[in-house]
This record gives structure tokens, sequence and C-alpha cells, in this order.
């Protein structure tokens, strides 16, 4: 029997499987990461690339080994050297850098052997252990960690979903079926969403395809270093968040967030698009559509827009992920949550004596970075303290 079993390849999951190995007494044949993608960390590796990132928004110190400074002595091999590995502010990673020290942590820890390919579609109290059912197994653990992202429950408007009944060209940039690699542009492109993945998607269709973008938003692009407000990242902020009502945390969580925010770097970038006419910036919210000529005809409160295809980087839908496997996890184990409908869990992120989650699952504990890297960071000392009092 396992002592731990992941659900979830990504940032958070690998991480937490790599801490518990280093700062616990769990060795490689205690720990598995259930996933049913083809390697770890692999939606994390699509969805940046679709999107064109090139530097992260995190700082140099967030990454998935333990050693804060891991990065930067990665990064400072005469392998590595480049000029080009980090740029302001906080030494934010460039995604060829950061992917290849995860693959580093992985390779080097033989993380990549923990991997079960597989989706867990039940999971069974047995009171001194937890099984949980996939297509081809039950697999039998002491403890479950829930590392579920958003990444399954992109957000479709409506009137995209209309469209694409239509058959006009509608794609979200984080669906599992889309894949920018093969993308194809013969016309106007429009890209709907006025954060981070917009900037970056709509720079890498004027880069790579020569197309002309419209960047529809429905406010008007603000900038930021962070996608939250960084005093998060110290004690204080937690301190009081922690000691405010579980109700009123998520209040404060949505208050943090910067959403619909681009760093400085993407702002000069699309605003240099638009000065060469690369690029139309639009304010405006879509509230109709028309299929017209194999393409789309957009209206929106303050205009009219023409288009052949669509790239919506609206996010995701803002509800508990995990889907029918979490609703089935709350029934069998009769697990709290707040009226928002995310966990209600203790500071140990223990959703029962047996579960622990990460991700978004924690936000009511771990507050606005949980999603974060930095989010996965501080969700592994607490949970490995959990382990190490044990």
């Amino acid at each position: 029997m396992l002592e731990m079993l992941i659900i979830g390849g990504g940032i958070h999951g690998v991480h937490l499987a790599h801490s518990l190995l280093q700062q616990t007494q769990m060795t490689h044949n205690d720990i598995r990461i259930l996933d049913p993608h083809k390697e770890l960390l692999h939606e994390w590796r699509r969805c940046v690339r679709n999107c064109g990132m090139k530097y992260l928004r995190s700082s140099s110190v967030h990454h998935i080994d333990i050693p804060a400074f891991s990065l930067r002595w990665y990064a400072a091999l005469p392998e590595n050297k480049k000029d080009t590995n980090f740029i302001p502010p906080k030494d934010r990673p460039s995604v060829e850098l950061f992917n290849a020290h995860c693959q580093m942590v992985v390779d080097d820890h033989q993380l990549e052997s923990l991997h079960i390919k597989g989706r867990a579609l039940e999971i069974q109290n047995k009171v001194n252990y937890i099984s949980v059912v996939t297509a081809e197994e039950t697999i039998n653990a002491r403890f479950v960690l829930f590392a579920i992202g958003m990444g399954e429950q992109p957000l479709w408007p409506t009137w995209a979903v209309r469209l694409r009944e239509m058959g006009v060209s509608v794609n979200h940039l984080f669906d599992p079926s889309f894949c920018f690699e093969s993308y194809r542009a013969d016309g106007p492109v429009a890209v709907i969403g006025g954060g981070v993945s917009g900037g970056h998607t709509s720079l890498r269709l004027i880069d790579k395809l020569n197309a002309d973008v419209l960047w529809i938003s429905r406010k008007e692009v603000s900038v930021s270093d962070f996608d939250f407000a960084p005093r998060w990242i110290g004690p204080r902020h937690m301190e009081e968040f922690c000691r405010s009502p579980i109700e009123q945390r998520r209040q404060q969580i949505v208050a943090a967030r910067a959403k619909g925010s681009v760093p400085q770097d993407i702002k000069l970038a699309v605003d240099k698009a638009a000065a060469l006419n690369q690029l139309t910036f639009i304010t405006d919210e879509i509230t109709d559509v028309k299929c017209q000529n194999g393409g789309a005809l957009l209206i929106g409160r303050q205009g009219r827009y023409d288009c052949q295809k669509i790239v919506l980087a609206t996010g995701f839908v803002e509800k508990r992920p995990g889907g029918d496997f979490i609703n089935q996890a709350m029934n069998e184990f009769d697990l709290k949550t707040a009226a928002c409908g995310f966990p209600v869990v203790t500071p140990s992120l223990q959703w029962h004596d047996r579960i622990f989650v990460t991700g978004p699952l924690s936000e009511l504990q771990i507050g606005p970075v949980a999603r974060n890297i930095v989010g996965a960071r501080r969700s592994s000392s607490k949970i490995t303290a959990a382990f190490k009092k044990k």
C-alpha cells in the first residue's frame, strides 16, 4: 500500500511529491502521482506553449525544487548561461529556462518513475486507508493529496459556443484539444480576454503567423507585475487572512487578484504592435454575434467587428475544480465547504484526516497565491510539516 497518492501531475503535484521525498521519511516506494497525460507537467507545458509565453510572471525563487536559489544556480551553470535567462522585475525567468530546470528536477530525482497514467474516477473510504478507482486499476493509499487545477474548466462565453455551433473557427486557448502549433490564420483573428494570456496570444499571432489581430477586452489593460497583490507573499497579510472568518476570505481573495492585468513588458510590446498597425486593441463587451462569409461579426456595446477566427483567452470558470470526482469525494467523506463551494481545510491543508489539498482547493487557507507557484511552495511547507510530526 502507498503512503501518499497525489492526484494531479502539474506544478503543484510534482513539487509536493519532490518535497515529500526530500523532507519527510517517504521514499519512492511510498508515493505515486496519478495523472492522465503522457508525462508529468504535460498540461503546464502545453498551456504556456499555446499562449506563446516567453517569461514567467513569477520571480526566480518560485520553482519546483526545494532550495530557493536552485533556479539561479541552474542558470549560472556554464551550459545554461544566457543574457535572456531573466528579466526585471524580480528576476522573472524565461519559460525556456524554467522548463529546463523543471526537467532537471524531474530527471535528477526520478519523479517520472512515480507517474501512474490514469484518471481518478471514484474514491472510497476504507477507514484505515483510501481507495482511488481508475479505468485500469484501484490504487490504495493511507493518504491522498488533491493537486487538481482549473485547467479542465475553460470559460466559454455563451455567444462563443453559439458561433462554434454555426461552424465558425472558435478555440479556447486552454481547451485540451487546442494546439497553437497547428493553428493557421487566413484572415483577421479576434483574441477575447484582457489578461496576460490575451496579451501573449495576440503577440504570438503577430510574430508567428503574421495575422491581423483584434484584441478585445471588456476593460482597459492595466499593468501589474504579478497577478495578485505582492503583499500577499509575506506573512503579515496572511496572518490577517487566517484570522478572518472563513466566509469573508473569498472576498479578500477576489479583491487581491489583478485579473485582466499584464506585466510592463507585455504592455510595451502590445503598444508597439498597435503603433505599427499590427494590432487593434478594443475595449468593449461582446453581446451578440452573427456568422458571415465563414467568419464572424462580433457585436459589442460600442461597435461591430469583423474577424475570420476567434481565440478565447477568457480564463477558467470560477468554481471548485475536480468536477464529478470531487463531488463524489465530498459525499463519500462528508467533506465541508464554504458558501463559495471551496474546501474548508485545516492549517495543515487537511480536508479530512486522510485527504490533503493544494492549488485552488487550498485557497481558503493559502489565500490569493494558492494557484500560483508560490502557492505550491507554501502548501508544501504546511503538508510536509504535518508528516514530520507523524
